[in-house]
């Protein structure tokens, strides 16, 4: 088989797989992005933005400017540090874990549906050639920071 088309056949699967993941983020009144911020938040509840922006690999100009959408779409809240006013603190809301739940559901079926038909051992060896595929292309040991400029470039480095 020709080089040409497996590679074809990968990144198909992930532009498809792209395009499911925002339409479900759409589906649970997210945007592209949104979701992982909030399962950080989630997870860390009263993180503040700059260790938000270091987890996410983003800047902390990206991360205010994220923050302030998805509090205006009553996501998350922001408390002030009692120490530190310059500081706020983060939570996610009970509409915004209602919202991450709708959209964990949808990518759950999403999953479910890509994997259909394959065995138990089939997802193990397929599992085994990407990660094999993976180290070969990225000898220069790439970082996620790397990798998240690549996928999400900001206007002035295109």
């Amino acid at each position: 088989m020709e080089l040409r088309k497996l590679v074809y056949e990968l990144i198909s699967i992930s532009v498809i797989h792209r395009y499911r993941i925002t339409k479900a983020a759409s589906g649970a009144g997210l945007y592209f992005g949104q979701p992982m911020i909030l399962e950080y938040v989630k997870d860390h509840d009263a993180c503040t933005q700059k260790e938000l922006a270091a987890a996410m690999h983003i800047s902390p100009a990206s991360v205010a400017v994220t923050i302030k959408r998805i509090e205006k779409a009553g996501l998350i809240t922001r408390h002030p540090d009692t120490s530190d006013s310059r500081k706020n603190h983060l939570s996610v809301t009970p509409k915004g874990l209602d919202s991450l739940k709708e959209f964990r559901k949808i990518c759950d079926a999403t999953d479910e549906a890509m994997f259909r038909g394959f065995s138990t051992e089939e997802r193990e060896t397929l599992h085994n050639l990407l990660v094999r595929l993976h180290k070969n292309l990225d000898s220069e040991k790439l970082t996620k920071e790397e990798i998240n400029k690549v996928l999400h470039p900001r206007k002035e480095e295109l």
